[in-house]
């Protein structure tokens, strides 16, 4: 989480440039880098009803396609950044023609790069990577998901963008990283969930159908870049963050790599794999399915006693034949009434049972709107989604405006940034 001293500092930088108080003040004061570093983004007024989000008045030119820079994107638009996506001309992001389309544009990118604006360059023609550099001039951050080399080849290396704005927070999303070793590997969600052994432990014979390595990857993403201007904020320049998909997986996987190293038979072998009866799914009668996570012995032993099975005290964790044996007394007395019984009684008593939810049924749970888990994403056609967000719902905003069609913004920011012929 983002602390409040970030969200301070960063608050009075942009004050600082919205209402153009001289450098050398803001310099005296410690928020800005010293004169040759910081060439400072054009700021564009937010127009949301919502103003002071965390990253309101930082630009952010976003070079990246698919998934992971989508999910990076709805995190910074979320907190406040304008975002800049750069696409190619005539077909721009794979992500837009995902079905299923509204108004012609897949609702994944609708709900990803709501507030975003969309720019067509083509980055191997030699003017329009030119174009790129001269928007970098202006930028704070710069996101690009290209296999290692490719910037380069555009003359849009880190050297070249570095003396352009030596500010600047650049974001690799790569897929295997820089080392000699992996740089020319390539991959997608699949690959790198089957090759970290993640794969093994969330699916027996099949795909999973959540992209859990790209939507993770651009979480993390997003902290790095968080913590980029962090470093920009302290020491005045910027940094160049390599941030690799292939390391998506890897938070999932720490404490399992780390048991298996010391011997395995630990409790994500045992208890959390549901081996023991206080952590397990059971049927209920109208075939529905309940969670139970009643690890910690009073709720254990107030389940119990609503299920009338005192006798099972003893067989809360036991991963062996006890415990078992208990799992099945369990089945049976869940199976006698359909899931919602229990499930009032749960609310009742405070127990840790909820309901083991397919799609349909999770978006139709009223406890995530309750919560003010959901947002109305508006969409091309002017209807609303009822979809997940904000992210950090605490910190960010749902921006006013829809997904941008392809290419809506290119001539306005050209005239903007001075980027014509």
């Amino acid at each position: 989480m983002v602390s409040p001293a970030y969200h301070r500092a960063i608050k009075e930088v942009d004050e600082n440039h919205r209402r153009t108080i001289s450098s050398n003040h803001a310099q005296r004061r410690g928020f800005l880098p010293p004169p040759g570093c910081y060439h400072g983004a054009v700021r564009k007024e937010n127009t949301s009803p919502q103003q002071d989000a965390p990253l309101d008045g930082l630009l952010v030119v976003d070079l990246s396609r698919m998934l992971p820079g989508a999910v990076l994107a709805r995190q910074l638009l979320d907190l406040g950044a304008r975002l800049i996506k750069i696409e190619a001309p005539g077909s721009g992001d794979f992500l837009r023609d995902a079905p299923p389309l509204v108004d012609g544009i897949g609702a994944g990118f609708s709900v990803f790069l709501r507030g975003a604006e969309s720019v067509c360059l083509d980055l191997r023609i030699p003017s329009d990577a030119e174009r790129i550099v001269s928007l970098i001039r202006h930028a704070d951050v710069l996101v690009e998901s290209f296999r290692p080399g490719t910037m380069e080849g555009w003359r849009l290396g880190p050297d070249r963008l570095r003396e352009v704005n030596p500010a600047l927070v650049w974001c690799s999303l790569s897929g295997f990283g820089r080392t000699e070793h992996a740089a020319d590997r390539v991959g997608h969600d699949l690959n790198f969930t089957a090759r970290s052994g993640l794969l093994s432990l969330i699916s027996d014979n099949g795909v999973p159908s959540v992209q859990l390595v790209d939507v993770t990857g651009g979480l993390l993403a997003a902290s790095a870049i968080l913590a980029g201007l962090l470093v920009r904020h302290r020491d005045g320049c910027g940094v160049f963050i390599d941030q690799p998909l292939a390391i998506a997986p890897l938070p999932f996987l720490t404490w399992a790599w780390g048991d298996h190293a010391a011997g395995g038979e630990g409790l994500l072998d045992t208890l959390l794999a549901g081996r023991c009866p206080c952590y397990r799914r059971y049927r209920c009668a109208d075939g529905k399915e309940v969670a139970v996570a009643a690890i910690e012995g009073k709720f254990w032993q107030s389940m119990l006693q609503v299920l009338g099975l005192p006798q099972l005290a003893d067989s809360w964790v036991d991963a062996g034949e006890a415990g078992h044996e208990a799992a099945l007394e369990l089945a049976a007395v869940f199976a006698r009434h359909p899931r919602d019984h229990w499930l009032t009684l749960a609310d009742e008593h405070g127990l840790p049972i909820s309901p083991v939810h397919d799609l349909a049924e999770a978006c139709s749970d009223s406890l995530f709107a309750q919560m003010g888990l959901l947002e109305n994403t508006p969409m091309a056609d002017g209807s609303q989604l009822s979809t997940p967000g904000p992210f950090l719902p605490s910190l960010g905003r749902t921006p006013s405006r829809c997904a941008p069609r392809l290419g809506e913004h290119t001539e306005a920011v050209f005239e903007e940034f001075g980027l014509q012929d």
